[in-house]
């Protein structure tokens, strides 16, 4: 309805439960997504800023879930590259001619991919169904995430079109000026509420976390993963090298829909960014693997599964 309130991460607050664990080391915060295990239920953006080939093997070999970004990336050697080190692989493509060609090549070659994200601004749209259409005839044993959407009637309609998992968030990241530019948008809480509230398949909320405690409100709501690219820009084994300004050091942050990742200035709904150089990215995983456990030992449990009984209240400021 044309003007009911909307809310964020910031406008809500989790109850604690009775804690069951001696020590929230105990807890875990694994998860699973296409079959596979993952230490935690995060993933850096599928951003030409966060994502490298040097962090997705980082990440694959730790345990962790990553999406490789679809910009100026060659999928087919890509995936050889995963491949020859005994990682699995994880690709994004778009929707145009460039996409199929690169996917027509790999299935030619019979390369084995594992996870392909469908990865465009705004995923509702005709071209996502023939793509979706496309991995599914050519690639059925590959898990499929398609995104981004923000209503539960575009995640009812990406599933309906074959999507093995719904990426939702629009206008939400903090490189993202989609609401400037367009009008547009939704936070993330009412993107959540809408989305999972229909929801037979998983859902990755994407953007608009400030605070590693937002991975629990995003849990909560019923995501089964989060993906955030501020935090984790800034790292070593990010994109770019390291600035000095005044003694300080800093890295860059754009966005995907910004003239720096799309090397031309049309259409453009995402800014740049200096954040403080962050040293490695293990210091980081860590934290937010020790916030997450402690948030599990708030709600009761000893697994993510705590967050489903979990309640949330609004937060009146």
């Amino acid at each position: 309805m044309n003007g009911d309130f909307e809310i964020a991460y910031r406008d809500i607050q989790l109850t604690p439960k009775e804690c069951v664990v001696p020590s929230r080391e105990l807890c875990d915060t694994s998860f699973v997504l296409g079959g596979r295990k993952f230490r935690l239920p995060i993933i850096p953006a599928n951003m030409k800023t966060i994502m490298t080939v040097a962090l997705a093997k980082y990440l694959a070999k730790n345990g962790y879930m990553y999406i490789m970004h679809r910009f100026g990336i060659d999928n087919e050697i890509f995936a050889k590259e995963m491949i020859k080190e005994g990682h699995y692989v994880s690709i994004s493509v778009g929707v145009n001619d460039d996409s199929y060609e690169q996917l027509t090549q790999i299935k030619k070659q019979d390369i084995k991919i594992d996870y392909i994200t469908i990865d465009i601004a705004h995923g509702y749209a005709p071209k996502m169904k023939t793509m979706i259409q496309f991995i599914k005839e050519n690639f059925p044993s590959t898990f499929l995430i398609a995104g981004n959407v923000c209503t539960g009637e575009a995640t009812q309609v990406l599933e309906e079109w074959g999507a093995d998992c719904v990426k939702t968030g629009i206008a939400n990241g903090s490189v993202c000026i989609t609401r400037n530019k367009t009008g547009f948008g939704r936070p993330s809480v009412s993107t959540l509420l809408d989305c999972c509230s229909v929801a037979k398949k998983p859902i990755i909320a994407d953007g608009g976390m400030t605070e590693f405690g937002d991975i629990a409100k995003a849990l909560t709501l019923g995501a089964t993963c989060t993906m955030s690219g501020n935090f984790f820009a800034g790292h070593d084994e990010t994109y770019g090298g390291i600035i000095e300004i005044d003694g300080r050091l800093y890295k860059e942050y754009y966005g995907s829909a910004s003239q720096y990742a799309k090397n031309e200035h049309r259409n453009i709904e995402g800014r740049k960014q200096l954040v403080n150089y962050k040293g490695p990215i293990e210091k980081t995983l860590l934290e937010i693997e020790d916030d997450l456990q402690s948030s599990i030992s708030y709600a009761g449990g000893n697994s993510l599964e705590a967050f489903h009984t979990v309640e949330w209240k609004q937060v009146r400021y």
